[in-house]
């Protein structure tokens, strides 16, 4: 498809997605709709030559479906707007294309049609500044359009100077018109987010004929067509709890499913697996049997063990090498590695990345198989399964055995946005070889619980850009439960606020708190160490933790855990390290270790107002109040197809009390019981 294919497909496609996303924005703050003076973004589309059209438009679409208010109030009102607003070119432009008629009447287009050109342009910013192009990275921007949709970012050189491109077409040409409620950018183009599913998309890339066809023949691309839970969105409460059990904080408005594939151009299959550059006649995919025959022979070398003949079957060597690309949820390309609060970066300038930080997602297909992404000073961009040693007191890269395969973060002329999720080209093939168990992932394995909810991933919440509280209703993420007395908050630390926390986020489960969550798969058989946040605070009472296979029935580990306990209790020994004298630094971690707790990690920091981190977790004088240990809570044997379960219930009577979840960590035998001394990042 070129443009939209265009003109029909646009009508039947606006219509379908306004059905699916009815109502997407309905939580417009009513109490800014007052007009005050000054040249709002409204008077100022009136107003200018060449915003004429868009400005017309504004005043007949609607700023949601329960509403009669139209978005030309709106953006008269109090707020903080961005508008990528169309000039008229663009905007007749669309129109004609279409309809299929030059001049077609503004007037006569359906509401539909004007409902996609107006709230797929305007980001409500809240309480935050409006963008300005010098807050502008590549990847989706952090707030969404009115049509809850991500807007992406990208550069390009225009007639020698750098030019800002949004959704791949749109050309910023007027930037930075600052207005009383927010900025105008002018752009040339009539911003045109896909409405279509992620196999539906990738079908579109003329460079994607391969890996789109196998999402079909494996049948995986039907789990990649669900779009948002129906159910949720007729029965959830409105009003969620804050931390004091208020019924006063807005529960998230929609649960979205969310993919996304990491996909070889077909150029790299030809490149590495010699396969032939496919041949399409009429639409037709004339050659593919032949590409198949050979697809089949080098995914059956890659996944030797996968006997089965069934291509829908994770049993089969095709369907196994599919599945290893896709992830369950929706990964904008600046979210996909967290950086925030790792030692010696500087969120307040973020491109200037410091040392390595990974993330590890489970990926589809039931397979249990972890994929690493790693990003650091020395990675070049975002790396796929990355291998390395480092420098055991700086965390430098030292040697690099596998340089990981290198992701884009963009498809040329082709969006990679999709209406459920965004796919990514990548430079080399993807398989799951012996070395990625085996070596890449035979270390110690972190994970920010927000790594481990797609649905926080999906649905925008993870490192939400606000210091509030955010209620996480019972159900909405599938992989933790929690019981009737208990509830959820979830608290992103944004900005110079933080408390001393991996990634600077946590989830309290608060009131009676009992609660249960599927651990992360191991990827090889063998001993391993389960381990987890514990903060030292009185407000955490008393915990007994239990694991098992059976969701309902696991095994106690121990004896309940006593997490009111000052750091300084002989029953954790933690002491601040000596920078003089590493053989007592030694000791005191050896004597922690036999009370099963660890010093924090050194991998992140206290943040600085956005100055670059200096002052470590594992030794925070700033924080000691708030220093948050790591507790061993089981050592056990576990294979990678087993599915194991933690739980960890209060064993006081409180109704107020508090279990935190910050991050946790797999470690296998050959890390903390190794030849060498686990390093302290």
């Amino acid at each position: 498809m070129g443009l939209l294919n265009r003109k029909c497909s646009l009508l039947g496609l606006c219509l379908s997605l306004i059905l699916v996303l009815q109502g997407c924005s309905d939580d417009v703050n009513s109490d800014n709709l007052f007009i005050f003076s000054g040249e709002t973004i409204s008077s100022y589309l009136e107003k200018t030559d060449g915003y004429h059209l868009f400005s017309e438009l504004t005043a007949r679409v609607t700023t949601g479906s329960k509403t009669d208010s139209r978005v030309k109030a709106l953006l008269s009102a109090r707020g903080n707007y961005t508008v990528f607003a169309p000039n008229d070119a663009a905007v007749r432009e669309f129109v004609d294309s279409v309809y299929e008629q030059k001049n077609y009447p503004l007037d006569s287009i359906s509401d539909e049609m004007a409902r996609y050109i107006v709230r797929n342009a305007i980001i409500d910013n809240g309480t935050d500044e409006a963008y300005m192009t010098t807050d502008f990275q590549i990847g989706a921007l952090e707030k969404r359009s009115l049509d809850d949709r991500y807007i992406m970012v990208s550069f390009d050189t225009i007639n020698g100077k750098t030019a800002v491109i949004i959704n791949e077409k749109s050309v910023i040409e007027n930037p930075d018109v600052e207005c009383s409620n927010g900025y105008v950018q002018g752009v040339t183009r009539v911003l045109q987010p896909s409405n279509d599913k992620l196999p539906d998309l990738m079908k579109q890339a003329d460079n994607m004929r391969i890996f789109s066809k196998l999402l079909e023949v494996t049948g995986l691309a039907d789990s990649l067509s669900h779009v948002r839970d129906e159910y949720y969105e007729a029965n959830h409460a409105e009003y969620g709890y804050d931390l004091s059990k208020r019924l006063s904080v807005l529960n998230p408005e929609h649960r979205y499913y969310g993919f996304t594939a990491f996909a070889e151009p077909d150029s790299v299959f030809e490149a590495e697996w010699g396969i032939e550059a496919p041949v399409y006649k009429q639409d037709e995919f004339v050659n593919w049997e032949s590409i198949l025959a050979k697809l089949k022979e080098k995914c059956a070398e890659a996944y030797p063990d996968a006997k089965g003949e069934d291509m829908t079957s994770n049993d089969n060597p095709v369907y196994q090498f599919v599945a290893y690309h896709l992830v369950p949820a929706r990964m904008s390309w600046e979210k996909m590695v967290i950086h925030y609060l790792e030692m010696g970066y500087a969120f307040n300038n973020p491109n200037n990345l410091t040392i390595d930080c990974n993330e590890y997602y489970e990926t589809m297909g039931g397979l249990h198989r972890l994929m690493k992404i790693t990003e650091g000073r020395q990675t070049d961009g975002k790396r796929i399964n990355r291998h390395c040693t480092y420098d055991r007191d700086t965390y430098d890269e030292l040697t690099v055995d596998r340089p990981g395969i290198k992701i884009s973060s963009d498809n040329g002329k082709f969006s990679i946005n999709a209406l459920n999720g965004f796919y990514y080209p990548i430079d080399h093939i993807l398989t799951y070889d012996d070395g990625v168990p085996g070596v890449v992932l035979n270390d110690r394995l972190r994970w920010d619980f927000s790594s481990l909810f797609s649905e926080v991933i999906t649905n925008g919440i993870r490192r939400y850009p606000d210091n509030g509280a955010h209620p996480i209703p019972r159900g909405y993420c599938e992989r933790i439960s929690w019981t009737a007395d208990s509830w959820c908050v979830y608290l992103p630390y944004a900005g110079a606020y933080s408390q001393c926390n991996y990634q600077a986020d946590e989830y309290n489960i608060r009131g009676q708190y009992d609660l249960t969550f599927r651990l992360p798969p191991v990827p090889f058989e063998g001993t391993w160490q389960f381990r987890i946040c514990a903060p030292c605070n009185s407000g955490f009472g008393m915990a007994q933790f239990y694991i098992g296979k059976d969701k309902n029935n696991q095994q106690a580990i121990g004896l309940p855990v006593d997490l009111r306990l000052s750091l300084s209790n002989p029953n954790i020994g933690w002491q601040a390290d000596d920078p003089e004298d590493e053989e007592f630094n030694r000791e005191v971690d050896k004597n922690m270790l036999n009370h099963d707790y660890m010093k924090p990690p050194r991998h992140d920091g206290i943040s600085r107002n956005g100055a670059p981190v200096t002052e470590s977790m594992r030794n925070s004088e700033t924080y000691r109040a708030n220093l948050r240990v790591r507790k061993i809570v089981w050592t056990g044997t576990i294979r990678p197809d087993e599915v194991m379960y933690m739980r960890i219930k209060s064993v006081l009577t409180n109704p107020f009390a508090c279990f935190l979840l910050d991050y946790m960590e797999w470690v296998p035998k050959s890390v903390f019981n190794g030849v060498e001394e686990e390093d302290q990042w």
